[in-house]
């Protein structure tokens, strides 16, 4: 007994300790904590896989951009048990991510699963399209049970009548017709939703009965009631219908109106109580509406190039006339062309535009001339003679750039001003460089991306000679085309770090680091260093930026001259095109990047302290692969670097842009065709977007650019 007992209290310590462990919080972080050992351990396979994917080439970019988004699933849920179990968070997903657009913070609630978005809706689909048949071969037998003979005795005793049933791709219809076939009701079967109407000349009201049988005592009923009512509207409409009528027939053979090339349309469209007839120019585009409103008999007439304007007439007899000889009826085309006149003496009177002629020796004659064809604007030297002229084609409304003898017509919305510029020579034997990188010793090379929303827009290729002390800057165009996309798309699919290797390979020098700056804390960074200052040796005008100073609408312009620019105005200044050149912008991103350099060279180590500060809140603003005390040495030892040279590669050197149109402007040749009834231009399936590709589509030829530009020969 004393035995036993001696055993039991032994034990019961080892229970007690056993149950104290095994609570519900205890089992809770225990299996969470091994989901957590699992889920990095599947993490540590997918970086093994990346690793494996990083040295391969460049081909396996979409496999690389399939296992980022599995990685993305699994970091989300690793975040989710950190943040369970109250540990630190850690931001796993973002891997070289950019934002989709500037409103993503406001959207994080919004479900992104685009598979069971579909799903919801197709299942919604089948529930709703369900519906819509159910409802429409319900109301197809209300329809079919007005011909049966008890509703057909009834109508023959009250001097009625049933029209046949009519039936179109959008509805299903029958009439009840008064004794001069007057319509004094429409049951009307939408087919988009099934639902049946009962229709009449002032009110539509939807049918809603149980059964059939109940639908056409409700019909029986309400003509009963409103027999009387519904044949004195309908006469009354009738009558007013052919006083229209008459007044057509008698404006359609008017000598003023034939000469006006009108087409008045005798047929008319009932909708919403609303009877209209259609007034239409010589190329059949809608210009005016005679319209009589059922419920009231007003007849009014509305000019249709201004709808808000409706003339009430108490004659239209003697209104008509009157009425058309007051109408617009220009073309498409005329618009068109009077439309790009008022544009162009807008734009000659503009203060921005007079600046771009004046700063380059230019004038526009104060008056067009015009012949039968063309208005002309001609363009003249400070001696007041003619170099070109814009014209205004009046068939077409294109405006074209014409030698001073009307030769020679360029479209001048598809002029192309870097085609113009005298291109680089380009060495006939231009190596086979294959895929050799240059990696000198003592060179540093530097990606400077800028941002703004989802895509960069700035790639600046700085390269850094330590044996010559100097700095040499490449812009690379957001446009150029390679491997079926824009070069800037790369950073927003597979990150920065596949960016910087796509350069490399591209260009044949290997970029060490890179640095993403959105356009926003470019801002920041200017001002931290209190602004900085450009000069302007020609004026920038930019008819893409509108000002509007003391109620005038104008263009942005900068005169040539000495400023000071804080970071709103640089980035103004370093994201405005000069006239629509992204070429000509990026040499002003690199000018601001020189008054950058030089306004950091005014601090040495005794501002350690505040270069520390800076560099810590840039780099806290940007994405980029420098350490914080890279960036300090770097700082230290490039600032006295001078920038020797700012190029840009463009259509005026090593690229071209292959053939293309806008979506925009092929729509509007469809439809300046459509309205001259003639055959569509055949842009729909060529390429939309605007492009650019290397030189004859050799890729050497941009690695030998950047050897001519940083070695200072176009030898391997």
């Amino acid at each position: 007994m004393s035995k036993d007992k001696n055993k039991t209290e032994a034990e019961v310590p080892k229970q007690s300790r056993f149950k104290k462990y095994m609570t519900k919080r205890n089992l809770v972080i225990g299996g969470l904590s091994l989901l957590l050992i699992v889920q990095y351990l599947r993490i540590e396979s997918a970086f093994g896989t990346f690793s494996f994917l990083s040295s391969k080439d460049s081909s396996l970019i979409t496999e690389i951009g399939q296992i980022k988004e599995s990685y993305t699933l699994v970091s989300k849920d690793l975040g989710e048990v950190r943040d369970f179990l109250r540990m630190p968070k850690s931001d796993y997903a973002n891997f070289g991510q950019i934002e989709e657009d500037d409103g993503e913070a406001e959207n994080a609630d919004k479900n992104k699963d685009e598979l069971q978005l579909a799903l919801f809706s197709y299942v919604d689909y089948l529930a709703s399209n369900k519906v819509t048949e159910d409802t429409l071969a319900k109301n197809i037998n209300y329809i079919t049970a007005l011909k049966g003979e008890n509703f057909a005795a009834y109508l023959g005793q009250v001097g009625l009548s049933l029209s046949d049933q009519f039936e179109d791709d959008s509805s299903i219809l029958v009439k009840i017709l008064g004794p001069g076939k007057e319509t004094l009701v429409t049951y009307y079967i939408a087919k988009e939703d099934g639902k049946l109407w009962q229709k009449t000349m002032d009110k539509d009201i939807e049918i809603k009965s149980e059964t059939s049988e109940k639908f056409v005592a409700e019909a029986q009923s309400f003509l009963s009631n409103n027999k009387d009512s519904l044949l004195k509207s309908a006469r009354a409409i009738n009558s007013k219908q052919k006083q229209i009528g008459d007044a057509i027939n008698a404006a359609i053979i008017d000598e003023s109106v034939i000469k006006l090339g009108i087409n008045l349309k005798t047929e008319f469209v009932q909708k919403d109580g609303k009877i209209s007839y259609s007034v239409m120019n010589k190329t059949d585009e809608l210009v005016g509406e005679i319209v009589l409103d059922s419920k009231t008999l007003e007849i009014n007439l509305v000019d249709k190039s201004n709808d808000k304007v409706a003339v009430k007439t108490n004659d239209i007899g003697k209104g008509l006339v009157p009425f058309l000889q007051k109408l617009n009826t220009k073309t498409f085309i005329e618009k068109k062309v009077d439309q790009a006149l008022a544009d162009m003496q807008r734009t000659i009177k503009d203060d921005g535009f007079k600046l771009l002629l004046s700063e380059n020796g230019l004038k526009v004659a104060e008056k067009y001339r015009e012949d039968e064809d063309r208005y002309y604007f001609d363009l003249l030297n400070k001696d007041g003679q003619a170099l070109n002229s814009i014209v205004i084609e009046k068939t077409t409304g294109v405006i074209n750039i014409v030698n001073p003898d009307g030769t020679n017509a360029q479209n001048l919305l598809f002029f192309e001003p870097e085609a113009k510029k005298k291109t680089l020579e380009i060495p006939d034997d231009i190596p086979e460089y294959g895929d050799e990188v240059v990696n000198g010793d003592n060179d540093f090379n530097i990606l400077i991306a800028g941002k703004h929303g989802s895509l960069i827009d700035t790639m600046i290729f700085a390269h850094i000679d330590e044996d010559r002390g100097d700095i040499k800057m490449i812009s690379v165009p957001r446009d150029l085309h390679y491997n079926g996309r824009k070069i800037n798309a790369y950073a927003h699919f597979y990150g920065m770090p596949e960016l910087k290797k796509v350069l490399s390979d591209l260009t044949g020098y290997e970029l060490d680091k890179y640095i993403l700056i959105d356009m926003y804390a470019f801002i920041d960074v200017i001002d931290l260093l209190g602004g900085v200052d450009v000069h302007l040796d020609k004026a920038v005008v930019d008819p893409t930026y509108v000002t509007i100073d003391n109620g005038k609408q104008g263009t942005l312009h900068y005169e040539p001259g000495d400023y000071h620019l804080g970071g709103k105005e640089a980035l103004r200044l370093a994201r405005t095109r000069h006239t629509s050149s992204d070429f000509a912008r990026a040499e002003r991103q690199q000018m601001i990047i020189e008054a950058l350099q030089t306004k950091a060279r005014n601090f040495g180590f005794g501002d350690a302290d505040t270069i520390y500060e800076m560099a810590k809140t840039v780099l806290n603003q940007t994405e980029t692969d420098i350490s914080l005390d890279e960036a300090i040495l770097y700082y230290f030892r490039y600032q006295n670097y001078d920038i020797k040279s700012n190029d840009v590669m463009s259509s005026g050197n090593v690229l071209y842009v292959p053939p293309y149109i806008t979506t925009e402007n092929c729509q509007k040749l469809v439809e300046e065709a459509k309205a001259a009834k003639k055959p569509a231009p055949g842009c729909e399936n060529e390429n939309h977007a605007y492009t650019l590709l290397p030189r004859d589509n050799n890729w050497n030829v941009i690695k030998w650019f950047f050897r001519e530009k940083f070695e200072g020969t176009g030898k391997s």
